[in-house]
């Protein structure tokens, strides 16, 4: 059994979140570590981060008429006892590709952990096939479901001609100081007003006909320069990009056509959190330390795994993902100033 095979096994008796909201990371940090080539750091990474989670508990078989009115609503037990089922009765690419269409219209579920926790899950089964890690897929469909959340509006549903993913986020409504809300990211995304403001502006949306993976390369690299404009909001824009670059992962698995759905509400939910914590669109002031340090991809790698910090080790592998796809300097700049500002784990006690 591999390090992120006993990583995955342990994580399985953990409930998907902890503490009241926060996202149990543990998976995906393992599968990232794997990705970035650093498995001998897994084992330190579960014996830090675990005793931070609370137990899973056992859920039910939900019945084929009840799964789709228990989309966000469902329990987390009852959607992995389905899914886990599901995978024991059909092969797992034809689990995935059933369900994607009908989980992508809630693809901020869990601030897009559902997404991501689901492409990783994915990337370690194209690798190998195993039962652990039909599991683990199982466990991110199931927190998919359960936490499946539609933000308001459809994108694309009156698209204006050559309006891209990029140029959408310039019109994106920003939620003011005053009427911005704490707590967590689900929460914040709250503030959206219900003026119909965000909805237009996503309907507007022009998928075209350009190559879906193309626009979310584009669309990614734009991410990056919001993140390095936004310091005092580091960890949404990390989501707004770990989360749009998770439909990367899934891609193979959906159709072009459900695929360009997809990266619609990818963007959605990108442009969520950037309307409620964007202070700033100018581009980031020079930084000579983490300027030097963004070329340095083994070196950035490295940092990363050994700091244990899921944020950055998920930002770092998502950056070095996207760069290999379609290099641009601002992932490095991105990955750089994670490392050297988002700290070391915190371990049990919590983050």
């Amino acid at each position: 059994m591999s390090e992120l095979e006993h990583a995955l096994a342990r994580f399985h008796f953990c409930a998907p979140e902890f503490a009241g909201g926060l996202t149990n990371h543990g998976p995906m940090v393992a599968e990232s570590l794997h990705a970035l080539g650093h498995d001998a750091l897994i084992a330190a990474w579960v014996d830090i981060y675990s005793p931070r989670l609370e137990d899973a508990g056992e859920g039910r078989i939900l019945a084929v008429s009840d799964r789709f009115s228990a989309l966000g609503g469902g329990e987390f037990g009852d959607w992995s006892a389905t899914f886990r089922a599901e995978l024991e009765a059909s092969p797992w690419r034809s689990v995935v590709r059933e369900w994607l269409p009908t989980l992508l219209p809630g693809y901020f579920a869990g601030a897009t952990h559902g997404p991501i926790r689901t492409g990783h899950a994915v990337r370690s089964l194209e690798e190998e096939d195993s039962e652990i890690r039909r599991r683990e897929l199982a466990e991110g469909l199931a927190y998919w479901a359960a936490g499946f959340r539609k933000l308001p509006g459809v994108p694309g549903v009156d698209p204006e001609l050559g309006l891209s993913a990029s140029d959408l986020l310039t019109r994106v409504p920003i939620v003011e100081a005053r009427d911005r809300r704490q707590g967590f990211l689900t929460d914040a995304i709250g503030a959206i007003s219900d003026d119909g403001q965000f909805s237009r502006v996503l309907a507007q949306f022009d998928p075209g006909d350009a190559p879906p993976l193309g626009q979310l390369a584009e669309f990614c690299a734009e991410l990056t320069g919001l993140y390095l404009a936004n310091p005092q909001a580091r960890i949404a824009y990390i989501h707004a990009l770990t989360g749009t670059s998770a439909l990367r992962l899934l891609a193979a698995h959906v159709d072009e056509d459900d695929l360009r759905v997809g990266l619609g509400f990818a963007l959605q939910s990108a442009a969520a959190l950037h309307a409620t914590f964007c202070d700033s669109t100018e581009e980031a002031e020079p930084d000579p330390e983490r300027d030097a340090l963004s070329d340095q991809w083994d070196e950035l790698r490295y940092r990363a795994a050994c700091s244990l910090e899921e944020h950055v080790i998920k930002v770092t592998e998502t950056c070095w993902r996207e760069n290999s796809a379609r290099p641009h300097p601002n992932y490095g700049r991105v990955a750089a100033d994670a490392v050297l500002n988002l700290g070391i784990s915190r371990g049990g006690r919590g983050a």
